[in-house]
């Protein structure tokens, strides 16, 4: 049977993984306003981990030890270099840090922010990306050594975006809000939110502000443009664009397994959202801002999308019970929680009652499932203070929460300690592989299969297919798959999440 050129069917009839209901987080330390957690090398076994602060300075912690370091990696707040513009409003500050691809070689790595040249020089520019090297171990930045990348001037101050990430194409892509300033408030659209030109900065493609950016940095040289970015040679919009149409993409991440882009985009007065996009996507997607908000017509206040031409969102929730501006997370990818695994965990940095936390779970028809989350942490959070501000990501794929007060660490299901659901490794066994042929798969003997999804090494979905309840071992052919590395999803009927392996296809 040769199941890689079958069609993805409808599975509305079939058994889908639940997500749990509730985490529990451990507090790693108290900071003040962290917005980032990166891993502080790209060494797979690294536990330590670099903290970012809106307020300029980013914490050296070990999560193995326990271990904190009294001088920060980075300070580029008022202790420090003092060029940050922090203080003012909540977004001001530090936005980001990502370190470079070549980190563990070249010491570098970027900050977004708002503020002034490392010099000094220059007038007060509302973002900019700047990168930075380190000492010789690459333990501490040294801030003598920088070279500017972008800068983004708004109309007016917040919505800054600011989230960079490295996709799996190597290329830096960076997050931008629409250049800040409200409507009047009022519900129901139409209320002169980006209020920035006739149609808006997001759907303006003369701007870079209201994008996702896609560019090919090179250290401290100038960075170029990707030839394959959608917009190039385009003479009515910017080489730099990659997708547009966005209020305030906040937080917004890379799914580490598939390559697919979880965005979080802020809402104007009624709506908060969550949208994706699939790593096999060219670019040049349109999310709808100022059109719509979240899946209601903003402007106009009708008929806003009659010809399907914007991207909606796989999630959205209004502005009721106290919430106000998501916080996008990430797709959980480690091996702490396994009942957590595949699902994507957001939160709103508003909410003060029943419900803080969200659990979006891919259901076998591509369609998301919204259920709420409650994250437990030692003593409970302080009420009205710990405001919720980001998600960080460890090379492992283990997940950190950011509040106002605090840096935590999910930890486990309190629900699931005998370790025996949903067992997440390599536990799926190709014969042969490298394969070039026939291929058996074995996800466990009479375990019934209803799903299977490859994922090239470029995070691209190549093969999506639904079985019928087949039964393992399994055979297929590698026919319709190019050479290459293959990540390989498979769903086991009524499993609370996939098992997975890795198969290497060779030329016959």
């Amino acid at each position: 049977m040769r199941l890689l050129t079958l069609p993805l069917l409808c599975l509305t009839a079939l058994v889908h993984a639940q997500a749990p209901t509730t985490i529990v987080a451990e507090r790693l330390m108290y900071a003040d306003w962290p917005v980032s957690v990166r891993s502080a090398s790209h060494d797979p076994a690294e536990t330590a981990v670099l903290i970012v602060g809106h307020d300029g300075v980013v914490h050296w912690f070990d999560t193995a030890t326990g271990e904190q370091r009294e001088t920060p990696f980075m300070d580029l707040g008022e202790n420090g270099l003092d060029i940050v513009d922090y203080g003012v409003m909540s977004e001001q500050g530090v936005n980001d840090l990502i370190l470079d691809p070549g980190f563990d070689e070249n010491g570098l790595f970027y900050v977004v922010y708002n503020g002034v040249r490392p010099d000094g020089t220059g007038e007060l520019i509302d973002e900019r990306v700047v990168c930075f090297g380190t000492n010789a171990d690459h333990t501490e930045a040294d801030v003598t050594v920088w070279a500017e990348v972008l800068e983004l001037q708004q109309p007016a101050r917040g919505h800054n975006g600011g989230q960079l990430q490295f996709g799996p194409d190597g290329y830096l892509y960076l997050s931008t809000g629409d250049g800040g300033g409200t409507g009047t408030g009022e519900p129901g659209g139409n209320s002169g939110g980006d209020d920035h030109g006739p149609i808006g900065n997001g759907q303006n493609l003369q701007t870079l502000l209201g994008k996702l950016l896609r560019i090919d940095v090179h250290g401290l040289e100038p960075y170029t443009v990707p030839s394959d970015n959608p917009f190039v040679g385009n003479p009515d919009a910017l080489d730099e664009i990659w997708a547009y149409g966005f209020r305030n993409p906040w937080r917004w991440s890379f799914d580490r397994l598939t390559g697919d882009k979880f965005i979080a985009d802020v809402g104007e007065v009624d709506w908060e959202e969550v949208s994706i996009e699939r790593a096999d996507s060219p670019g040049g997607l349109n999310f709808g801002w100022r059109i719509m908000e979240g899946p209601m017509c903003y402007d106009p206040v009708e008929d806003c999308d009659p010809n399907g031409e914007l991207e909606l969102p796989i999630h959205a929730y209004p502005h009721e019970n106290g919430w106000c501006s998501v916080i996008g997370g990430y797709r959980y990818r480690g091996e702490a929680i396994p009942t957590l695994y595949g699902t994507y965990v957001h939160s709103d940095a508003c909410g003060f009652y029943d419900v803080k936390f969200w659990a979006l779970t891919e259901l076998a028809d591509g369609s998301w499932e919204s259920a709420p989350l409650t994250i437990e942490v030692p003593g409970g959070f302080v009420p009205w203070e710990e405001v919720r501000y980001a998600f960080g990501e460890d090379n492992a794929g283990e997940l950190y929460l950011c509040t106002r007060l605090a840096v935590y660490k999910l930890s486990y299901d309190p629900d699931d300690q005998d370790g025996t659901t949903g067992t997440v490794a390599e536990t799926v066994r190709f014969i042969p592989n490298p394969a070039s042929g026939e291929v058996i798969l074995d996800a466990g003997e009479g375990v019934l299969i209803e799903r299977l999804r490859f994922t090239d090494a470029t995070g691209r979905v190549t093969h999506d297919v639904v079985l019928d309840n087949a039964v393992s071992p399994y055979t297929f052919y590698t026919a319709d798959l190019a050479v290459g590395s293959y990540v390989v999803e498979v769903w086991p009927v009524g499993a609370a999440s996939p098992i997975w392996g890795r198969l290497a296809v060779v030329a016959p």
